[in-house]
């Protein structure tokens, strides 16, 4: 039990480093493919057409493992603060509402993800999005839409390691208990 736990929490801490890395890159694509754009259409009258496409789908990737290491470091937005490192009656509580408002929020999410009505894989949101492309970069949708099931399993796997350690300390919370 004790080995699942922390390969658990390794998972989790692998991913959230994954996760931080590719935001990192998904905001600095999207600040040099701007950029890119404005100098095209100011500077030389032609801006491509492919750039404000490229610059969403990065900004959707961004926003959504963003989502995750605000998750894991418990930074997202709550209505009720509670230490849920304790074990005490606020500390499981907390836990509890955590884990239930997102499993309540992410299945139906993955569910039509990959299966549609009468769990038929070929009516999901993956399948459909695979039929079509992307109208200036020609590259297949499935991959822009396989970004809000891939941040659900990385979520679900951010609670799990949140119920087991509680969440990742940020620096401007190492900050405030030094002082």
């Amino acid at each position: 039990m004790r080995n699942a736990a922390t390969m658990i929490c390794a998972i989790s801490s692998a991913l959230d480093q994954l996760c931080r890395l590719l935001v990192k890159a998904a905001l600095v694509g999207m600040v040099l493919v701007i950029w890119l754009q404005i100098v095209a259409r100011y500077g030389l009258r032609s801006p491509p057409g492919w750039t404000e496409e490229l610059a969403r789908y990065l900004m959707v990737w961004g926003g959504l493992l963003g989502a995750t290491l605000a998750f894991r470091r418990a930074a997202d937005p709550s209505i009720v603060k509670a230490n849920e490192k304790n074990w005490d009656k606020a500390g499981i509580a907390a836990k509890i509402a955590v884990s239930v408002t997102l499993v309540i929020f992410i299945t139906p999410i993955l569910y039509y993800s990959f299966l549609g009505a009468n769990f038929d894989p070929a009516r999901s949101f993956l399948m459909r999005s695979a039929a079509r492309t992307t109208p200036g970069l020609g590259i297949n949708l499935a991959f822009i839409a396989a970004a809000i099931p891939t941040c659900c399993l990385i979520l679900l796997v951010h609670l799990a390691a949140r119920l087991i350690e509680g969440p990742v300390k940020t620096d401007e919370q190492e900050e405030e208990k030094s002082t």
